[in-house]
C-alpha cells in the first residue's frame, strides 16, 4: 500500500494556476518593459531636439524653422504624455498580476505543506505497523522455541 494524498487533484490545479499567473506576470513585466523603453527612447529624443534647438538658437535661426521646431516639441511631448499614461497603467497591471502570482504560490505551498504533513504521517504510521509485526514475530519465535 503507497501514498495516496487525497486532495492531489487539488493540489495539481492550485500548480496550473500558479504556472498560469506566472505567465501572466512575465508577459505584463514585458509589457512593462517595452512601454518603458519606448517612454526613455521619446524623452532621450526630445532631450536631443531641445539640444539641436539650443545650438541653432545660439548661431541664428529662422521663424519658419522654430516655429516648425515648436511643432516638433509638443508633439513629442504630447506623445510622451500618452505613453507615460500607458506605462502606468502597464506598471500597475504588472504589480496585481505580481499580487496574484504571490498569492497562487501561497496557495500552492499550503497544499504541498499539507501533502507532506499527511505523507510524514503516513510514513510514522506504516513504520509502527512494521514493528508491531516484527515484535509479534520475535514474541511467536520466543514462544514457540
Amino acid at each position: 500500500m503507497s501514498f495516496e494524498y487525497p486532495f492531489q487533484k487539488i493540489l495539481e490545479l492550485k500548480e496550473q494556476e500558479k504556472e498560469k499567473k506566472e505567465q501572466e506576470y512575465q508577459q505584463s513585466f514585458e509589457q512593462f518593459e517595452s512601454m518603458a523603453s519606448s517612454l526613455y527612447e521619446l524623452l532621450k529624443q526630445k532631450e536631443q531636439m531641445e539640444s539641436v534647438y539650443q545650438d541653432r538658437m545660439s548661431t541664428g535661426i529662422l521663424i519658419q524653422d522654430l516655429q516648425l521646431n515648436e511643432k516638433l516639441v509638443i508633439q513629442l511631448q504630447q506623445q510622451i504624455h500618452q505613453i507615460k499614461l500607458k506605462t502606468d497603467q502597464a506598471r500597475n497591471d504588472m504589480y496585481q498580476k505580481e499580487k496574484e502570482m504571490q498569492n497562487a504560490s501561497i496557495e500552492c505551498k499550503k497544499y504541498e505543506k499539507v501533502k507532506a504533513w499527511k505523507k510524514e504521517a503516513y510514513e510514522q504510521h506504516v513504520k509502527r505497523e512494521e514493528e508491531k509485526q516484527m515484535d509479534e514475530i520475535s514474541t511467536r519465535r520466543y514462544v514457540f522455541q
